[in-house]
Protein backbone atom coordinates (compact mmCIF):
# COMPACT_ATOMS: atom_id res chain seq x y z
CA UNK A 1 0.00 0.00 0.00
CA UNK A 2 1.29 3.48 -1.14
CA UNK A 3 1.42 5.95 1.92
CA UNK A 4 -0.81 8.86 1.60
CA UNK A 5 1.55 12.33 1.45
CA UNK A 6 0.13 13.33 4.29
CA UNK A 7 1.71 10.50 6.61
CA UNK A 8 4.83 11.14 5.55
CA UNK A 9 7.44 13.90 7.40
CA UNK A 10 7.18 17.11 5.62
CA UNK A 11 10.29 18.46 4.63
CA UNK A 12 12.03 21.68 6.10
CA UNK A 13 14.69 23.58 7.54
CA UNK A 14 13.92 25.70 10.43
CA UNK A 15 17.84 26.70 10.69
CA UNK A 16 17.91 27.94 7.31
CA UNK A 17 14.83 30.33 7.80
CA UNK A 18 16.84 31.21 11.25
CA UNK A 19 20.10 31.62 9.25
CA UNK A 20 18.54 33.76 7.00
CA UNK A 21 16.42 36.03 9.18
CA UNK A 22 19.47 36.95 10.93
CA UNK A 23 21.40 38.03 7.41
CA UNK A 24 18.43 39.90 6.48
CA UNK A 25 18.78 41.57 9.81
CA UNK A 26 22.30 42.29 9.80
CA UNK A 27 21.66 45.89 8.19
CA UNK A 28 22.06 46.88 4.98
CA UNK A 29 20.93 44.02 3.33
CA UNK A 30 17.92 46.00 1.16
CA UNK A 31 18.88 43.77 -1.86
CA UNK A 32 18.49 40.36 -0.30
CA UNK A 33 14.87 41.61 1.35
CA UNK A 34 13.90 42.56 -1.96
CA UNK A 35 14.54 38.87 -3.01
CA UNK A 36 13.19 37.13 -0.28
CA UNK A 37 9.78 39.25 -1.49
CA UNK A 38 10.15 38.08 -4.81
CA UNK A 39 10.15 34.13 -3.86
CA UNK A 40 9.09 33.94 0.14
CA UNK A 41 6.04 35.00 1.81
CA UNK A 42 4.94 34.47 6.04
CA UNK A 43 3.53 31.04 4.85
CA UNK A 44 6.68 29.70 3.61
CA UNK A 45 8.37 29.16 6.99
CA UNK A 46 7.55 26.09 8.72
CA UNK A 47 8.22 27.62 11.91
CA UNK A 48 4.84 30.44 12.17
CA UNK A 49 7.26 32.69 14.48
CA UNK A 50 9.65 33.06 11.35
CA UNK A 51 6.95 33.86 8.74
CA UNK A 52 6.02 37.02 11.62
CA UNK A 53 9.44 38.46 11.73
CA UNK A 54 9.48 37.91 7.88
CA UNK A 55 6.30 39.87 7.25
CA UNK A 56 7.96 42.89 10.13
CA UNK A 57 11.03 43.21 8.12
CA UNK A 58 9.41 43.58 4.94
CA UNK A 59 7.46 45.63 6.19
CA UNK A 60 10.38 47.69 7.89
CA UNK A 61 11.92 47.82 4.83
CA UNK A 62 9.11 48.97 2.59
CA UNK A 63 8.82 52.22 4.93
CA UNK A 64 12.58 52.08 3.97
CA UNK A 65 13.85 52.23 7.46
CA UNK A 66 16.31 49.96 8.92
CA UNK A 67 15.01 46.15 10.16
CA UNK A 68 17.22 45.61 12.62
CA UNK A 69 15.78 43.58 15.73
CA UNK A 70 15.72 47.11 17.49
CA UNK A 71 12.69 48.48 15.30
CA UNK A 72 11.67 44.51 14.75
CA UNK A 73 10.88 43.91 18.20
CA UNK A 74 7.93 46.55 18.43
CA UNK A 75 5.93 44.89 16.18
CA UNK A 76 5.74 41.44 17.22
CA UNK A 77 6.53 41.85 20.89
CA UNK A 78 2.85 40.66 21.58
CA UNK A 79 3.03 37.81 19.24
CA UNK A 80 2.61 34.40 20.84
CA UNK A 81 4.58 32.58 18.30
CA UNK A 82 7.08 34.18 18.45
CA UNK A 83 7.04 34.17 22.49
CA UNK A 84 7.42 30.61 22.79
CA UNK A 85 10.28 31.05 20.25
CA UNK A 86 12.37 33.42 23.13
CA UNK A 87 11.14 36.66 21.99
CA UNK A 88 13.00 40.09 21.77
CA UNK A 89 16.46 37.53 23.17
CA UNK A 90 15.52 35.22 20.19
CA UNK A 91 15.83 38.13 17.61
CA UNK A 92 18.72 38.76 18.68
CA UNK A 93 20.07 35.39 18.72
CA UNK A 94 19.26 35.92 15.07
CA UNK A 95 21.33 38.50 14.59
CA UNK A 96 24.06 37.17 16.47
CA UNK A 97 24.69 33.82 14.48
CA UNK A 98 25.91 35.16 11.30
CA UNK A 99 26.24 31.94 9.36
CA UNK A 100 23.56 32.95 7.36
CA UNK A 101 25.58 35.34 5.92
CA UNK A 102 27.78 33.06 4.02
CA UNK A 103 25.35 32.22 1.40
CA UNK A 104 22.30 34.32 1.96
CA UNK A 105 20.42 34.27 -1.31
CA UNK A 106 20.78 30.21 -1.57
CA UNK A 107 19.09 30.38 1.86
CA UNK A 108 16.15 32.01 0.20
CA UNK A 109 15.75 29.72 -2.95
CA UNK A 110 16.19 26.91 -0.19
CA UNK A 111 13.15 27.83 1.93
CA UNK A 112 11.31 28.69 -1.32
CA UNK A 113 11.75 24.93 -2.39
CA UNK A 114 10.73 23.81 0.78
CA UNK A 115 7.80 25.84 0.97
CA UNK A 116 6.87 24.45 -2.73
CA UNK A 117 7.48 20.70 -1.69
CA UNK A 118 5.39 21.25 1.57
CA UNK A 119 2.43 22.71 -0.29
CA UNK A 120 2.29 19.82 -2.92
CA UNK A 121 2.73 17.11 -0.13
CA UNK A 122 0.06 18.67 1.56
CA UNK A 123 -2.73 19.26 -1.82
CA UNK A 124 -1.39 15.64 -2.77
CA UNK A 125 -2.22 14.04 0.62
CA UNK A 126 -5.61 15.79 0.65
CA UNK A 127 -6.46 14.59 -2.47
CA UNK A 128 -5.32 11.01 -1.73
CA UNK A 129 -8.00 11.03 1.55
CA UNK A 130 -10.48 11.91 -1.15
CA UNK A 131 -10.09 9.68 -3.97
CA UNK A 132 -10.27 6.81 -1.02
CA UNK A 133 -13.86 8.31 -0.26
CA UNK A 134 -15.77 7.12 -2.74
CA UNK A 135 -18.32 9.19 -2.26
CA UNK A 136 -16.28 12.18 -3.57
CA UNK A 137 -16.40 13.02 -7.56
CA UNK A 138 -13.42 11.54 -9.25
CA UNK A 139 -13.70 15.29 -11.36
CA UNK A 140 -13.06 17.39 -7.88
CA UNK A 141 -9.72 14.73 -7.45
CA UNK A 142 -8.59 15.26 -10.78
CA UNK A 143 -8.98 19.27 -10.56
CA UNK A 144 -7.11 19.08 -7.14
CA UNK A 145 -4.09 17.16 -7.89
CA UNK A 146 -3.62 19.31 -11.11
CA UNK A 147 -3.65 22.62 -8.90
CA UNK A 148 -1.04 21.08 -6.70
CA UNK A 149 1.39 20.02 -9.06
CA UNK A 150 1.05 23.93 -10.87
CA UNK A 151 2.60 25.84 -8.01
CA UNK A 152 4.05 28.40 -10.61
CA UNK A 153 4.11 31.72 -8.19
CA UNK A 154 6.64 33.83 -10.07
CA UNK A 155 6.57 34.84 -13.37
CA UNK A 156 9.67 34.80 -15.20
CA UNK A 157 11.82 37.92 -14.60
CA UNK A 158 14.53 38.59 -17.64
CA UNK A 159 17.19 40.78 -17.04
CA UNK A 160 19.52 41.72 -19.61
CA UNK A 161 21.68 44.65 -20.98
CA UNK A 162 21.26 46.67 -23.63
CA UNK A 163 23.91 43.93 -26.19
CA UNK A 164 21.54 41.16 -24.74
CA UNK A 165 18.63 43.20 -25.43
CA UNK A 166 19.68 43.85 -29.02
CA UNK A 167 20.98 40.46 -29.67
CA UNK A 168 17.46 38.75 -28.50
CA UNK A 169 15.83 41.53 -30.30
CA UNK A 170 17.66 40.30 -33.74
CA UNK A 171 17.19 37.00 -33.03
CA UNK A 172 13.80 37.50 -32.88
CA UNK A 173 13.41 39.01 -36.46
CA UNK A 174 14.79 35.52 -37.90
CA UNK A 175 11.86 34.03 -36.25
CA UNK A 176 8.59 33.49 -38.40
CA UNK A 177 6.05 35.82 -37.44
CA UNK A 178 3.01 34.01 -35.42
CA UNK A 179 -0.11 35.17 -34.22
CA UNK A 180 -3.61 33.96 -34.67
CA UNK A 181 -5.91 35.60 -37.04
CA UNK A 182 -9.72 35.74 -37.56
CA UNK A 183 -9.54 34.22 -41.28
CA UNK A 184 -13.15 34.74 -41.62
CA UNK A 185 -13.87 38.61 -41.42
CA UNK A 186 -11.09 40.17 -43.95
CA UNK A 187 -11.51 43.56 -42.83
CA UNK A 188 -11.39 42.95 -38.97
CA UNK A 189 -7.36 40.92 -39.97
CA UNK A 190 -7.15 44.06 -41.74
CA UNK A 191 -7.68 46.21 -38.68
CA UNK A 192 -6.39 44.66 -35.97
CA UNK A 193 -3.29 42.53 -37.26
CA UNK A 194 -2.44 38.78 -35.54
CA UNK A 195 -3.31 38.52 -32.15
CA UNK A 196 0.14 37.67 -31.04
CA UNK A 197 1.82 35.43 -28.18
CA UNK A 198 1.81 37.07 -24.78
CA UNK A 199 -0.93 40.03 -25.72
CA UNK A 200 -4.05 40.81 -24.41
CA UNK A 201 -6.95 42.07 -26.04
CA UNK A 202 -10.12 42.99 -25.74
CA UNK A 203 -13.41 43.11 -27.16
CA UNK A 204 -16.50 45.26 -25.24
CA UNK A 205 -19.66 46.72 -26.33
CA UNK A 206 -22.92 47.12 -24.87
CA UNK A 207 -25.51 44.44 -24.55
CA UNK A 208 -26.82 43.29 -28.03
CA UNK A 209 -23.80 44.49 -29.88
CA UNK A 210 -22.83 40.77 -30.86
CA UNK A 211 -19.83 40.19 -28.80
CA UNK A 212 -20.51 36.76 -28.66
CA UNK A 213 -20.96 35.97 -32.06
CA UNK A 214 -17.72 38.01 -33.14
CA UNK A 215 -16.02 35.75 -30.41
CA UNK A 216 -17.14 32.34 -31.45
CA UNK A 217 -16.32 33.69 -35.12
CA UNK A 218 -12.97 34.29 -33.89
CA UNK A 219 -12.72 30.65 -32.45
CA UNK A 220 -14.18 29.02 -34.99
CA UNK A 221 -11.92 31.11 -38.06
CA UNK A 222 -8.91 30.49 -35.73
CA UNK A 223 -9.57 27.04 -34.84
CA UNK A 224 -10.18 26.05 -38.83
CA UNK A 225 -6.71 27.28 -39.57
CA UNK A 226 -4.96 25.38 -37.54
CA UNK A 227 -4.56 27.06 -34.53
CA UNK A 228 -5.62 25.52 -30.81
CA UNK A 229 -8.29 27.72 -28.97
CA UNK A 230 -9.89 27.69 -25.75
CA UNK A 231 -13.33 29.29 -25.27
CA UNK A 232 -14.16 30.19 -21.40
CA UNK A 233 -17.46 30.75 -21.26
CA UNK A 234 -19.10 32.28 -17.87
CA UNK A 235 -22.16 33.65 -19.13
CA UNK A 236 -23.92 30.68 -21.55
CA UNK A 237 -23.73 26.95 -21.26
CA UNK A 238 -21.65 24.56 -23.49
CA UNK A 239 -24.92 23.92 -25.35
CA UNK A 240 -25.97 27.17 -26.09
CA UNK A 241 -22.27 27.79 -27.25
CA UNK A 242 -22.17 24.81 -30.08
CA UNK A 243 -25.62 25.87 -31.06
CA UNK A 244 -24.56 29.24 -32.17
CA UNK A 245 -21.31 27.82 -33.29
CA UNK A 246 -23.41 25.18 -35.45
CA UNK A 247 -25.89 28.35 -36.80
CA UNK A 248 -22.71 30.36 -37.61
CA UNK A 249 -21.11 27.36 -39.77
CA UNK A 250 -24.03 26.45 -41.72
CA UNK A 251 -24.27 29.74 -42.61
CA UNK A 252 -21.63 29.63 -45.33
CA UNK A 253 -23.89 27.19 -47.04
CA UNK A 254 -26.78 29.31 -48.75
CA UNK A 255 -29.02 27.02 -49.68
CA UNK A 256 -28.93 25.30 -46.11
CA UNK A 257 -28.69 27.51 -43.64
CA UNK A 258 -30.35 26.88 -39.97
CA UNK A 259 -31.46 29.44 -38.14
CA UNK A 260 -30.23 29.68 -34.38
CA UNK A 261 -33.61 29.93 -33.10
CA UNK A 262 -34.63 26.33 -34.19
CA UNK A 263 -31.50 24.96 -33.14
CA UNK A 264 -32.74 27.00 -29.29
CA UNK A 265 -36.13 25.65 -29.62
CA UNK A 266 -35.64 22.10 -30.68
CA UNK A 267 -37.83 22.77 -34.01
CA UNK A 268 -35.73 21.21 -36.25
CA UNK A 269 -36.74 19.23 -39.42
CA UNK A 270 -35.26 16.31 -40.44
CA UNK A 271 -33.14 17.68 -43.19
CA UNK A 272 -31.79 20.25 -40.66
CA UNK A 273 -31.05 17.80 -37.74
CA UNK A 274 -28.76 15.53 -40.35
CA UNK A 275 -27.09 18.86 -41.22
CA UNK A 276 -26.46 19.92 -37.69
CA UNK A 277 -24.80 16.17 -37.69
CA UNK A 278 -22.31 17.08 -40.23
CA UNK A 279 -21.44 20.33 -38.73
CA UNK A 280 -21.15 19.17 -35.21
CA UNK A 281 -18.85 16.75 -36.15
CA UNK A 282 -16.76 18.94 -38.12
CA UNK A 283 -16.35 21.49 -35.48
CA UNK A 284 -15.54 18.32 -33.02
CA UNK A 285 -12.75 17.33 -35.37
CA UNK A 286 -11.18 21.43 -34.86
CA UNK A 287 -8.80 22.07 -31.99
CA UNK A 288 -10.91 23.43 -30.09
CA UNK A 289 -11.85 23.20 -26.54
CA UNK A 290 -14.94 24.71 -24.07
CA UNK A 291 -14.67 25.39 -20.53
CA UNK A 292 -18.00 25.70 -19.39
CA UNK A 293 -17.88 27.38 -15.93
CA UNK A 294 -20.78 29.36 -14.04
CA UNK A 295 -17.87 31.02 -11.12
CA UNK A 296 -14.47 31.21 -12.06
CA UNK A 297 -11.56 32.61 -10.27
CA UNK A 298 -8.32 34.49 -11.76
CA UNK A 299 -6.47 32.31 -10.04
CA UNK A 300 -7.99 28.45 -11.22
CA UNK A 301 -8.37 29.85 -15.05
CA UNK A 302 -4.72 30.27 -14.76
CA UNK A 303 -4.61 26.66 -13.94
CA UNK A 304 -7.09 25.18 -16.25
CA UNK A 305 -5.02 27.13 -19.18
CA UNK A 306 -2.40 25.02 -18.02
CA UNK A 307 -4.44 21.86 -17.77
CA UNK A 308 -5.61 22.91 -21.87
CA UNK A 309 -2.11 23.42 -23.25
CA UNK A 310 -1.27 19.91 -22.22
CA UNK A 311 -3.46 18.08 -23.16
CA UNK A 312 -3.52 19.72 -26.74
CA UNK A 313 -0.04 19.09 -26.75
CA UNK A 314 -0.97 15.59 -26.53
CA UNK A 315 -3.42 16.10 -29.12
CA UNK A 316 -0.33 17.08 -31.37
CA UNK A 317 -1.72 20.77 -31.13
CA UNK A 318 -0.83 23.88 -29.73
CA UNK A 319 -2.88 26.11 -27.67
CA UNK A 320 -2.21 30.01 -29.25
CA UNK A 321 -5.67 31.38 -28.06
CA UNK A 322 -8.07 31.70 -25.16
CA UNK A 323 -11.09 33.70 -25.04
CA UNK A 324 -13.18 34.38 -21.80
CA UNK A 325 -16.10 35.44 -22.12
CA UNK A 326 -16.34 37.90 -20.37
CA UNK A 327 -14.31 39.86 -18.09
CA UNK A 328 -16.17 41.22 -15.67
CA UNK A 329 -18.01 37.54 -14.42
CA UNK A 330 -14.11 36.44 -13.84
CA UNK A 331 -13.69 36.74 -9.80
CA UNK A 332 -10.21 37.76 -7.94
CA UNK A 333 -8.85 34.72 -6.01
CA UNK A 334 -9.42 37.26 -2.47
CA UNK A 335 -12.21 39.69 -2.03
CA UNK A 336 -11.46 43.01 -3.11
CA UNK A 337 -13.25 46.14 -0.71
CA UNK A 338 -14.19 47.45 -4.76
CA UNK A 339 -15.66 46.40 -8.24
CA UNK A 340 -12.54 48.79 -9.04
CA UNK A 341 -10.09 47.08 -7.32
CA UNK A 342 -11.37 43.45 -8.11
CA UNK A 343 -11.23 44.37 -12.32
CA UNK A 344 -8.08 45.75 -11.99
CA UNK A 345 -6.03 42.71 -10.72
CA UNK A 346 -8.38 40.36 -12.61
CA UNK A 347 -7.12 42.52 -15.77
CA UNK A 348 -3.21 42.90 -14.46
CA UNK A 349 -3.76 38.63 -14.12
CA UNK A 350 -5.20 37.91 -17.67
CA UNK A 351 -2.22 39.60 -19.37
CA UNK A 352 0.25 37.77 -16.63
CA UNK A 353 -1.56 34.80 -17.49
CA UNK A 354 -1.00 35.17 -21.52
CA UNK A 355 2.44 36.27 -20.73
CA UNK A 356 3.40 33.29 -18.78
CA UNK A 357 1.87 30.76 -21.18
CA UNK A 358 2.91 32.41 -24.78
CA UNK A 359 -1.00 32.71 -25.88
CA UNK A 360 -2.92 35.11 -26.58
CA UNK A 361 -6.21 36.35 -24.77
CA UNK A 362 -9.09 37.68 -26.22
CA UNK A 363 -10.90 39.09 -23.17
CA UNK A 364 -14.89 40.38 -23.89
CA UNK A 365 -15.92 43.03 -21.77
CA UNK A 366 -18.99 45.10 -20.30
CA UNK A 367 -19.24 48.40 -21.33
CA UNK A 368 -20.99 51.03 -18.69
CA UNK A 369 -24.63 51.99 -19.24
CA UNK A 370 -23.30 55.72 -19.85
CA UNK A 371 -23.24 55.11 -23.65
CA UNK A 372 -26.72 54.49 -23.55
CA UNK A 373 -27.14 58.19 -21.94
CA UNK A 374 -25.53 59.85 -24.82
CA UNK A 375 -27.10 60.97 -28.21
CA UNK A 376 -23.35 59.47 -30.07
CA UNK A 377 -23.54 55.78 -29.02
CA UNK A 378 -20.13 55.37 -30.45
CA UNK A 379 -18.07 53.73 -27.00
CA UNK A 380 -14.95 55.78 -25.79
CA UNK A 381 -12.22 54.30 -23.47
CA UNK A 382 -13.71 55.56 -20.26
CA UNK A 383 -16.58 53.38 -21.10
CA UNK A 384 -14.95 50.08 -20.08
CA UNK A 385 -16.91 49.02 -17.16
CA UNK A 386 -15.09 49.28 -13.76
CA UNK A 387 -12.18 49.93 -15.94
CA UNK A 388 -9.21 49.87 -13.73
CA UNK A 389 -6.10 48.39 -15.18
CA UNK A 390 -7.89 47.74 -18.24
CA UNK A 391 -7.08 50.20 -20.76
CA UNK A 392 -3.53 50.08 -19.12
CA UNK A 393 -3.37 46.49 -18.77
CA UNK A 394 -4.81 45.47 -23.08
CA UNK A 395 -2.20 45.92 -25.79
CA UNK A 396 -5.28 46.26 -27.70
CA UNK A 397 -9.19 47.55 -27.34
CA UNK A 398 -11.99 46.46 -29.68
CA UNK A 399 -15.26 48.01 -29.80
CA UNK A 400 -18.64 46.91 -31.27
CA UNK A 401 -21.28 48.97 -32.46
CA UNK A 402 -24.03 48.30 -34.50
CA UNK A 403 -26.51 51.51 -35.26
CA UNK A 404 -29.31 49.64 -36.19
CA UNK A 405 -29.64 48.01 -32.41
CA UNK A 406 -29.99 51.48 -31.59
CA UNK A 407 -32.16 53.39 -34.04
CA UNK A 408 -34.60 50.32 -33.35
CA UNK A 409 -35.18 51.36 -30.10
CA UNK A 410 -36.36 54.90 -31.19
CA UNK A 411 -38.76 54.40 -33.41
CA UNK A 412 -40.69 57.47 -33.66
CA UNK A 413 -44.58 57.40 -33.00
CA UNK A 414 -47.42 59.45 -34.87
CA UNK A 415 -44.88 61.45 -36.77
CA UNK A 416 -45.39 60.09 -40.53
CA UNK A 417 -42.48 62.11 -41.70
CA UNK A 418 -40.12 61.76 -38.46
CA UNK A 419 -41.17 57.50 -39.14
CA UNK A 420 -40.18 58.07 -42.94
CA UNK A 421 -36.31 59.40 -42.23
CA UNK A 422 -36.13 56.95 -39.33
CA UNK A 423 -36.62 54.24 -41.36
CA UNK A 424 -34.37 55.34 -44.29
CA UNK A 425 -31.90 55.08 -41.30
CA UNK A 426 -32.53 52.06 -40.33
CA UNK A 427 -32.32 50.90 -44.23
CA UNK A 428 -28.93 52.24 -44.12
CA UNK A 429 -27.47 50.60 -41.42
CA UNK A 430 -29.39 47.41 -41.36
CA UNK A 431 -27.03 44.25 -40.72
CA UNK A 432 -23.66 46.68 -40.32
CA UNK A 433 -21.70 45.77 -37.44
CA UNK A 434 -18.57 48.30 -36.55
CA UNK A 435 -15.00 47.39 -35.31
CA UNK A 436 -13.84 50.25 -33.50
CA UNK A 437 -9.90 49.81 -32.83
CA UNK A 438 -9.53 52.21 -29.76
CA UNK A 439 -6.21 51.04 -28.40
CA UNK A 440 -3.39 49.23 -30.51
CA UNK A 441 -0.13 49.12 -28.62
CA UNK A 442 1.95 48.01 -31.27
CA UNK A 443 0.45 49.74 -34.21
CA UNK A 444 -2.43 52.36 -35.24
CA UNK A 445 -6.04 52.67 -34.41
CA UNK A 446 -8.72 52.75 -37.10
CA UNK A 447 -12.46 51.31 -37.91
CA UNK A 448 -13.95 48.63 -40.14
CA UNK A 449 -17.13 47.48 -40.95
CA UNK A 450 -18.45 43.69 -41.07
CA UNK A 451 -22.02 42.44 -41.55
CA UNK A 452 -24.03 40.73 -38.43
CA UNK A 453 -26.50 37.78 -39.55
CA UNK A 454 -28.18 38.03 -36.12
CA UNK A 455 -30.79 35.05 -37.15
CA UNK A 456 -27.44 33.18 -37.55
CA UNK A 457 -25.37 34.28 -34.66
CA UNK A 458 -23.00 34.58 -37.64
CA UNK A 459 -20.75 37.88 -38.74
CA UNK A 460 -18.48 38.23 -41.88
Amino acid sequence: MIPAAATLPLPANAEAEAALLGAMMAGDMGPLIEYAAERLAAGSFIEPGHGRIFDAIQHQHALGKPATPVFIKGYIESDESLHQLGGARYLAQLTADMSGLLAPYDLVDQVADLASRRRIMSALGEAYDKCADLGTDVAAVVSQIDASIDDRQQTAIIESDADECMAAALADLDKEHVGVLNHRIADLDDLIGALEPKSLTILAGRPGMGKTAVATNYALGAARAGHGVCFVSLEMSREQLAGRMIADVGFDDADHRIPYAAIQKRSLNLHQRDRVNVIAKWIGDLPLSVIDAGTLTIGKLDRLVKRQKRRMEAKGHKLELVIVDYLQLLHPDERRRSAYEAISEISTRLKGIAKDHGIAVLALAQLSRVVETRSDKRPILSDLRDSGQIEQDADAVLFLLRQEYYLKQAEPQNDPPAHEKWQADVNRCRGTIEFILAKRRNGTTGTAKGRFFGPYQAVR
